[in-house]
């Protein structure tokens, strides 16, 4: 069997109670597999990129990968949701944080969130946001993989609109927009800025993000922000 015949493109289950348990030892054989890929990808793409090149720069074989992934498309999957569910938790954090931030008015609630983000690494280097584009191309060209990703899209997009109103709440606003036009503007701008990040780092302004949600937002009529009696 060839190499091209043997990666031809699959779904990846999203059912987790059908996928044998990950040991310490695999997730972190997967970690560094999912790690070297995202260079290999950034520099040849991954259609360009052979499951050989992925192993040596993680130092694997290729029985290593196979143990671990069906084919490409599996990886390029769990890359998605691995990038996807790191931002996640990095947007958690940053509302845990401007939640403790104490006494503050919203403006100021708001910038603490929006640095909170920065720091924790949402802002991403040319080369992360170059594989993140190559992975959502493979996934692209392949219909068989449309719905695998966009049902794990919808969780996420699901789990973010809670947080947003969670937030907003926190700082006395309200939207003035259904919440989930406010996610995909949200989301746009902050791929906007992620994508003149890669051609120049001085047109990507994380300050964006706040004029935009000043612009969506207004006080919660008859609330202040927690905290302030």
């Amino acid at each position: 069997m060839t190499e091209i015949a043997r990666e031809t493109p699959t779904a990846m289950s999203t059912d987790a109670a059908t996928e044998p348990p990950i040991t310490a030892r695999r997730a972190q054989t997967r970690e560094r597999l999912m790690a070297a890929a995202r260079t290999v990808f950034a520099d040849r793409g991954v259609e360009g990129a052979s499951v050989e090149e992925i192993c040596e720069a993680a130092g694997f074989s290729r029985g290593a990968f196979y143990s671990n992934f069906g084919d490409r498309s599996e990886l390029v999957l769990a890359m998605i949701q691995q990038s996807s569910l790191m931002q996640l938790a990095a947007a958690q954090s940053a509302v845990a944080t401007m939640m403790a931030a104490g006494h503050k008015d919203a403006d100021e609630l708001v910038s603490i969130a929006l640095y909170a983000l920065e720091g924790l690494g949402v802002t991403r280097s040319a080369d992360e946001t170059i594989g993140d584009r190559e992975l959502m191309l493979h996934a692209a060209r392949h219909p068989e993989l449309h719905q695998t990703y966009l049902g794990f899209v919808d969780t996420c997009l699901a789990q973010v609109e809670s947080l947003i109103i969670d937030g907003l709440r926190h700082a006395g606003l309200e939207l003035t927009i259904g919440v989930r036009d406010a996610v995909a503007l949200l989301a746009g701008t902050h791929q906007h800025l992620q994508t003149m990040a890669m051609f120049d780092s001085r047109r990507s302004d994380p300050s964006l993000l706040g004029t935009l949600l000043g612009t969506i937002t207004r006080p919660h009529a008859g609330s202040r922000p927690y905290g302030v009696g």
